[in-house]
């Protein structure tokens, strides 16, 4: 996931978040399901919700990642959550940069080839700052930076399933790094309260 990647998908979310009326009667048009991760037909983790929905035990270090939410892919995948209340000030996000389809673990993509998409996940706090799996520059990670697995991952109908277990990001402007836990489900791009 390149920063410019990131701004735009922040600037965006801050847009939609904010609920500016641009492109408000423009058709969200999904690309192709992949087989078996059709959204189901009630809400996450099965518990009758609408199935356009989210649902979020997430913890971080960096951030707060539950409450009022935007999920939106423009070419990553990610989830905003904001303030319940105007001015909907960002509170923290978290973004994949995966093949559609993705299932599994995450491998350390400072181990990336030059061959094949590189395989990124993203946390930003309330001042912007980004923490990513890919920010270890150059090195390689802890040996104890935990794991993620990816259960489902659809960005293009908005739909990702994973369990994050004391999953050490790093800060792409310093040392710092972010630990998240939990889990995370959406069903639908949207804005959810």
């Amino acid at each position: 996931m390149r920063t410019s990647d990131l701004a735009c998908f922040l600037c965006l979310t801050i847009v939609v978040a904010c609920g500016s009326d641009a492109g408000e009667n423009d058709p969200i048009l999904p690309g192709p399901p992949v087989p078996g991760d059709e959204p189901p037909t009630d809400g996450p983790i099965g518990d009758g919700t609408p199935a356009n929905a989210l649902a979020s035990t997430l913890t971080a270090t960096c951030a707060t990642l539950q409450g009022r939410a935007v999920v939106n892919e423009n070419g990553n995948f990610g989830v905003a959550f904001t303030e319940s209340d105007s001015p909907f000030s960002l509170i923290g996000s978290i973004q994949w940069e995966l093949p559609s389809g993705h299932l599994g673990s995450v491998p350390n993509p400072e181990n990336w080839n030059g061959s094949g998409s590189r395989q990124i996940i993203a946390a930003t706090s309330p001042t912007y700052e980004l923490f990513g799996n890919h920010c270890w520059f150059g090195g390689s990670p802890p040996a104890n930076t935990g794991s993620v697995t990816m259960h489902a991952y659809n960005p293009q109908t908005g739909v990702v399933r994973a369990t994050f277990v004391n999953y050490v990001l790093h800060s792409c402007v310093d040392a710092g790094t972010c630990t998240i836990n939990g889990s995370i489900e959406t069903n639908g791009e949207g804005v959810f309260e």
